[in-house]
């Protein structure tokens, strides 16, 4: 009995972890960008997991053909915000998509962006393998993006948060 209860949510918990957010359009989001003022904030101190992650990532794409993305502190301060926001309610999600993608095409011109996450992953290969093995976060991976930002945050239980966003300028 206990079987057929876990099973359906062990899938669930799969589908969940292996979705991924992005948008493509030269259009914009249809908020209104005018009453939004973002500040582009400099300022990051990337942790050895996270330059790990970012140059893992690079190659990647190179071993593909694809151009290295350079990375943004400001993209990486907003994935932080939402580790923080993860951590916080202790759920791994793609919750606020909008508001992130709002604030990277304000502050920064963004014309697509993408986002991967990921939990309790320990080293950045293991993150990053995850991440190939899934068709959605490998197509960001692999997108049509010129930048990126990384932010790895530990819950109070040891257990990491990964917030990768790509945009193309």
């Amino acid at each position: 009995m206990k079987m057929s209860f876990f099973r359906p949510l062990s899938f669930m918990a799969l589908l969940f972890v292996l979705t991924s957010c992005s948008t493509d359009s030269e259009e914009g989001t249809s908020q209104n960008s005018a009453s939004a003022n973002y500040i582009v904030d400099n300022e990051y101190n990337y942790s050895q997991i996270e330059l790990d992650v970012a140059n893992l990532i690079n190659q990647h794409r190179l071993s593909k053909g694809l151009n290295p993305l350079e990375k943004i502190n400001h993209i990486s301060n907003v994935s932080e915000s939402h580790d923080e926001y993860m951590i916080s309610i202790n759920t791994l999600t793609h919750a606020l998509f909008a508001q992130r993608e709002e604030n990277l095409r304000t502050a920064l011109g963004a014309v697509a962006v993408g986002e991967n996450i990921a939990y309790n992953y320990s080293t950045a290969q293991s993150v990053v393998d995850a991440w190939i093995n899934s068709p959605a976060h490998k197509a960001n991976m692999e997108g049509n993006y010129t930048h990126f930002g990384i932010s790895v945050r530990i819950d109070n239980d040891g257990k990491k948060y990964f917030t990768n966003l790509f945009i193309r300028k």
